[in-house]
């Protein structure tokens, strides 16, 4: 064969492999009707999604934010602090536009006895705020280590800060889910870093209030394993959040393969929405599409 030919017959193959590489991908999704093209934006998740309304539109104001999230066909939120909202415009606007608050950050800050009280003051606050917005879960961060106390030390001040918060919180119908935070990027020196550690307080606790929020993001860095780590804590774990590493931004920008773990999340019999705490890298309507197309594969997943 001449080189010529070899190279024409070389480009031929590789362009024929090329077509029906797409052809295979396009074939999976038409098997189940999810493709990864015919993603329509407004069309129904496979799973459920609460969009972070602290960082979704970040730029504008809260309330402008509810109406970003309706708009882009999403029923469901979730957001950090409560004190520096309007909460009876932010529950007229849940009635108005259909939505749901999943989620909000009670307290964080929990490894010295001395912020017992304090948290539980705090506490029954955000019991009446869950109440009125229509929520039953509220997010604790163990928080930075105390200097001075050891490690044993300010785990058990957390379990029995918890277990007090499990008794105030239990007869409202609400559970706290703790979430173990990196520190390798975000957020140094904390005290609950893995989800073992978490699972470790958690069944110190004793309390069905009191679960994990396993954050994918953050176990990511911390401790990988993510699909074994979900399995093993499946009972445990109260919530999820995703977001890519690095960069915190959507999927399909790092190295997480979310079709994946938005399988293994459905397998485990979860049924709340999975919190999208992740930062858009460029506009929030495309990283709401690369949530829909992973939301997407992952179906493709689960049904082959």
């Amino acid at each position: 064969m001449t080189p010529s030919k070899f190279v024409a017959t070389r480009r031929s193959a590789i362009a024929a492999a090329g077509a029906a590489g797409l052809a295979w991908m396009s074939g999976l999704g038409r098997a189940t009707t999810c493709t990864r093209s015919d993603v329509k934006p407004h069309e129904p998740t496979w799973l459920t999604y609460a969009v972070n309304a602290e960082m979704f539109w970040s730029n504008l104001p809260f309330e402008e934010r509810l109406k970003r999230i309706a708009e882009a066909g999403f029923a469901h939120y979730e957001f950090w602090p409560w004190r520096n909202k309007n909460l009876d415009r932010v529950a007229e606007l849940n009635r108005e536009l259909g939505l749901k608050p999943v989620q909000f950050t009670a307290f964080w800050g929990i490894t010295h006895p001395n912020r017992r009280d304090l948290f539980l003051n705090d506490l029954a606050e955000a019991i009446g705020v869950a109440q009125t917005l229509g929520l039953d879960l509220l997010t604790v961060v163990a928080g930075e280590e105390s200097p001075g106390l050891s490690r044993d030390e300010q785990t058990r001040a957390v379990v029995e800060t918890l277990r007090a918060g499990a008794e105030l919180v239990a007869p409202a119908g609400i559970t706290l889910i703790l979430e173990p935070l990196n520190v390798l990027v975000d957020h140094p020196k904390q005290l609950v870093v893995t989800s073992q550690q978490a699972a470790q307080v958690i069944d110190a606790v004793g309390s069905p209030h009191v679960k994990i929020l396993f954050d994918v993001y953050h176990q990511q860095i911390s401790e990988g394993n993510l699909s074994g780590n979900i399995r093993a804590h499946k009972e445990r774990i109260g919530y999820y959040q995703i977001a890519d590493h690095p960069g915190r931004n959507e999927p399909f920008t790092g190295e997480i393969h979310y079709p994946h773990i938005l399988k293994v999340i459905h397998e485990t019999g979860q049924t709340r929405p999975i919190g999208l705490e992740l930062r858009p890298r460029r506009d929030p309507l495309q990283a709401l599409a690369a949530v829909r197309r992973a939301d997407a594969e992952a179906r493709v997943l689960a049904q082959a």
